[in-house]
């Protein structure tokens, strides 16, 4: 089962401004860094993409909660997006998926900084201070510099994933280089630089508040005499609202929450933790922006996991697209052999045949040099209802992962 996530939030899309809602589960080794353990933890992250939102997709969808239930038990960051039109997410579902491929963009673009932001030490002994008492500022996404690695020069481990709709999309996304580009040099108030500021917030939030978390579970092991385990989802909260300066943000910009509900949302969360404002007056952590300066883009390592996309809809969509899309779109088949990519679906499906499945899989799995694979599951349909194939599908995932990582069983 997915815990809560430990943090819920809006991002802009760079497509033009729409809010998107979006969820972040860290994995608990996070926490077990903080607290001194040997283990370093290697950074990697998964987002995955949910069915098509007119016929009820959302980031709620069971086969999307499945799967990232699975992958998080592999120590991965996971992250998760409603796209436009979608559960509490701005704006309505386009006919020719640019806006959701921009909306993707977003996301990858705030997940990969947000990672990446994981990487800043964590302090490994208690400090004698007080929970209330302050901590330094969170620096301005606008004034970021390298952060400090704690696992040596290893890139991040990306998965992009989809299911359905969601993995037709992830099929057409630029690849991350492209993506990283957009948010390397960013302009004052536009969607990329909100989208920097919102991901290096979070992640320099989660940083400063891991060694509280594990002050507050040993003092409840000493006092109930009880050893609790501690948890890296302990302190779901919810953001959302400009972290820029109003005057900053472009005019077609949608107005979300104001900064004091932010920080009433964080405050709540602690309160119910037992912790101190240290960390959640946002007006002293981010809103100073100072002058734009271009960041180092972060080594990505891809691998693609698409479950059940639905084929029929893969040639019309690039059918549909303009020459200038399909200009700045890499071709789907060659980019998914490329990298390391695991395509899974049932034999049963509605929407693509066995039979289409499996010669297009066979095709691309034949190329010279590719690194597709597949998994067919016997009975299942597209939505992954029957009997037993959900634990078969969950199954897949999670093999597929721990190959990745070079891990048994």
């Amino acid at each position: 089962m997915l815990p809560e996530p430990c943090f819920t939030f809006t991002i802009p899309s760079v497509h033009d401004d729409t809010t998107l809602n979006c969820r972040i589960y860290n994995p608990p080794c996070n926490v077990l860094n903080a607290t001194g353990s040997e283990e370093q933890w290697h950074p990697r992250g998964a987002i995955i993409a949910h069915p098509y939102a007119p016929l009820g997709g959302s980031y709620d969808d069971g086969v999307v909660l499945s799967a990232a239930a699975e992958i998080l038990k592999q120590g991965f960051v996971v992250g998760t997006f409603n796209f436009r039109g979608a559960g509490s997410s701005r704006g309505s579902t386009s006919w020719q998926a640019k806006p959701e491929i921009e909306d993707y963009t977003s996301f990858v673009g705030f997940f990969v900084h947000y990672v990446e932001g994981l990487r800043e030490p964590i302090p490994q002994s208690p400090s004698p201070r007080a929970f209330g008492s302050k901590l330094s500022p969170i620096p301005s996404a606008y004034d970021m510099s390298p952060a400090p690695t704690v696992s040596g020069t290893q890139g991040i481990t990306m998965i992009l994933a989809g299911y359905s709709y969601g993995a037709l999309i992830d099929i057409h996304l630029p690849t991350p280089d492209v993506i990283l580009q957009r948010f390397q040099s960013v302009s004052k108030g536009s969607a990329e630089a909100e989208i920097r500021l919102r991901a290096v917030s979070l992640a320099a939030q989660w940083n400063r508040d891991a060694q509280s978390r594990m002050e507050v579970q040993q003092a409840r092991r000493t006092e109930s005499h009880e050893k609790i385990r501690p948890s890296a989802h302990s302190m779901a909260m919810a953001m959302g609202g400009d972290e820029c300066e109003p005057g900053t943000r472009r005019p077609s910009h949608e107005s979300r929450g104001s900064l004091d509900a932010v920080r009433r949302s964080v405050d709540k969360g602690r309160k119910k933790l037992g912790l101190g404002r240290h960390g959640s007056d946002m007006s002293e952590q981010a809103m100073t922006e100072q002058s734009l300066i271009s960041t180092n883009i972060p080594s990505v390592q891809i691998h693609y996991l698409l479950i059940s996309p639905p084929l029929s809809l893969v040639t019309a969509l690039v059918t549909m697209f303009s020459s200038s899309i399909r200009a700045n779109t890499p071709q789907g088949e060659d980019k998914i052999c490329t990298s390391p990519t695991l395509v899974v679906y049932g034999d049963r499906d509605v929407f693509t045949s066995q039979r289409r499945y499996r010669k297009w899989a066979e095709s691309l799995a034949a190329k010279p040099g590719s690194h597709f694979h597949f998994r067919e599951i016997s009975g299942a349909g597209h939505f992954y209802h029957e009997d037993g194939v959900e634990i078969e599908l969950r199954h897949c995932i999670r093999q597929w992962v721990q190959e990745m990582q070079g891990c048994s069983g």
